[in-house]
């Protein structure tokens, strides 16, 4: 009688193990790769271009291309008088003292405002990146049920699917046609909350 059991529950397992086996075969699982998509699509272009544009205008403004040629001229200058001398013998030197001492300001000034710039530049970026998020999530399920998809992965977080298909190229037709300039995607997103406005003061300033 046990052993009747046992070997009808083996079967039961193994028709168990055959029908997931099956089900899995069926499902259809579909990768995208994000980075190619921002990178490659008209939206993606136009938004590297305007943060290039944005870094730009910040290395003018911030005068650093002038401020590095000034630290390059003045590097070069005391070289020749500093790189035998030690840190005693510059420091008893009044006006060789000075030069090294605005140099070292300079150079300070200059990773100062380059690490601002590029603080300011993630920034921009992140708020891109989320915003492109948002109109490219309805992008990839469009063209997940054209493909008759059941699942889609991001590349970036999968190493390895047996026989999956890469929609990134339809992904990427599809924002195209839909979301193609930076002015598209302001109008896609959906509006900010409105900001609770202020009680008004009582006339008279009473309670």
């Amino acid at each position: 009688m046990k052993v009747r059991n046992i070997a009808l529950t083996a079967v039961l397992f193994i028709g168990l193990s055959n029908m997931v086996g099956v089900a899995m075969a069926q499902t259809k699982v579909f990768v995208i790769n994000e980075q190619r998509i921002r990178a490659e699509t008209k939206l993606g272009k136009e938004m590297d271009s305007k943060l290039n544009e944005v870094a730009e205008k910040g290395v003018d403004q911030l005068g650093l291309k002038t401020l590095q040629t000034e630290i390059d001229t003045e590097a070069a200058a005391l070289k020749p008088q500093t790189q035998s001398l030690s840190k005693e013998a510059i420091a008893a030197n009044p006006t060789l003292k000075a030069r090294v001492e605005g140099l070292n300001k300079k150079a300070s000034e200059l990773m100062q405002k380059r690490n601002a710039l590029n603080q300011g530049l993630e920034k921009s970026d992140n708020g891109l990146n989320a915003a492109f998020m948002q109109v490219m999530a309805p992008a990839v399920e469009s063209v997940a049920k054209e493909a008759g998809a059941d699942i889609v992965v991001s590349f970036s977080s999968t190493w390895y699917t047996k026989g999956s298909t890469d929609l990134s190229a339809k992904v990427i037709a599809r924002l195209d046609a839909t979301v193609p300039t930076l002015a598209a995607l302001q109008a896609a997103l959906p509006p900010p909350p409105a900001q609770p406005t202020a009680p008004k003061a009582a006339p008279g300033g009473g309670q």
